[in-house]
């Protein structure tokens, strides 16, 4: 073993032994046996884990907007009327709260274990974890980008891709009532935090390769982590959008962003092979918000649906999807509502990257919680 590797073996039992240290104490997930789980012997579906992380039970999130599995396997949920970012085990254990930041919308995490935060301002936050040794109640809340020139510009997405260069995606709120004016984007950064450029996507377009007030992106980077570095470092990403303006309507509110090497660089293109599958299929979204990738390369989508007070109950109601690779649809969980299987806005969606004892984290925005979901043929 050399010696990288013997800092990193050591870091992991640390936090091992930090988890383990948790000041609050939550009763264990189980996921319910009951007679009715019979009737699904032989299908994949997925079965609710209790508790639910609610006020009843011990947890008091305030409109959380999403949730993020780290590459540190703990769990990291934008708090977003709290003002914090809460960090939790994977079966849902609080580990700490962070230092006061205003409304966080998305998070991610870089390959240092530092996290990456947009709260719908101009600016991106920090939480340099490995700092404060993994307390993240004692980690400073750094801001590490404002885009002073574009004051109403609002960032609503951000992931890691290249271990520590990043994507957010943006949306102008001064110019998203005039379809002339370019209001939508997605900006690549580097590792030092400088904005390298706008990705060539078509602004305010209305088909593939094109932004319609982007809500979520998520780089390959999450499906070959620690699997493969060649994979791991492409440029290719998934994002969600809302797809429609009172001008505009996109057909393709989930997009694949692909790559192809061309005199020794990789450049970005439509995933154009996805056209006619599940995945691509706009009927069955109202407003999707966010998008997750496991290892084995299936595709989560969470849609926030309709609203409780919508008189057409035709849009789709909220709920959450699981695609292959191919982009056919596995299996789902919809409904709209404050039930254990019902939603109310659900803004967020992470996966556990691993196929085995799979569990899949909604941020269940309207309910002010969070619930947990296990794949089970029982």
């Amino acid at each position: 073993m050399n010696d990288k590797m013997k800092i990193w073996v050591s870091f992991f039992l640390g936090l091992g032994l930090l988890a383990s240290c948790s000041n609050d104490k939550y009763p264990l997930p189980i996921v319910p046996d009951s007679d009715s789980d019979y009737s699904n012997v032989g299908k994949e579906v997925y079965n609710l884990v209790y508790p639910i992380m609610d006020s009843e039970n011990g947890y008091h999130f305030s409109h959380p907007a999403d949730i993020y599995f780290g590459v540190d396997n703990f769990i990291y949920i934008c708090d977003t009327d709290n003002d914090r970012i809460v960090m939790m085990d994977a079966g849902g254990a609080i580990q700490g709260y962070s230092q006061t930041i205003e409304h966080p919308e998305a998070i991610t995490q870089n390959d240092s274990l530092a996290l990456l935060i947009v709260n719908k301002t101009n600016q991106i936050f920090k939480i340099d974890l490995f700092k404060a040794n993994h307390i993240i109640a004692g980690a400073e809340v750094k801001v590490v980008y404002t885009q002073v020139s574009e004051p109403t510009r609002e960032f609503t997405g951000i992931t890691i891709h290249k271990g520590f260069e990043y994507y957010v995606t943006v949306v102008d709120v001064a110019d998203s009532s005039d379809n002339y004016t370019e209001f939508n984007f997605i900006y690549d950064f580097n590792a030092k935090n400088t904005l390298k450029g706008t990705l060539p996507l078509f602004i305010n377009g209305t088909g593939l390769y094109s932004t319609l007030l982007p809500t979520s992106i998520v780089s390959i980077r999450e499906r070959y982590l620690d699997i493969s570095s060649k994979s791991e470092d492409l440029p290719d990403f998934w994002f969600t959008q809302t797809g429609r303006t009172k001008m505009l309507s996109n057909s393709f509110k989930i997009q694949s962003v692909t790559s192809y090497l061309f005199e020794g660089q990789y450049n970005i293109r439509a995933n154009t092979g996805l056209i006619g599958s599940d995945i691509y299929d706009s009927e069955r979204y109202w407003n999707p918000e966010d998008i997750a990738l496991d290892h084995q390369g299936y595709i989560f989508v969470v849609d926030a649906g309709r609203d409780t007070a919508d008189a057409d109950t035709t849009r789709p109601a909220p709920g959450f999807y699981r695609f292959s690779s191919a982009g056919t649809m596995l299996q789902s969980v919809i409904g709209l509502g404050a039930g254990d299987r019902s939603f109310n806005h659900p803004k967020g969606i992470a996966v556990s990257p691993n196929l085995e004892e799979q569990t899949v984290y909604i941020a269940d925005t309207g309910n002010n919680r969070i619930v947990m979901f296990k794949l089970s043929t029982q």
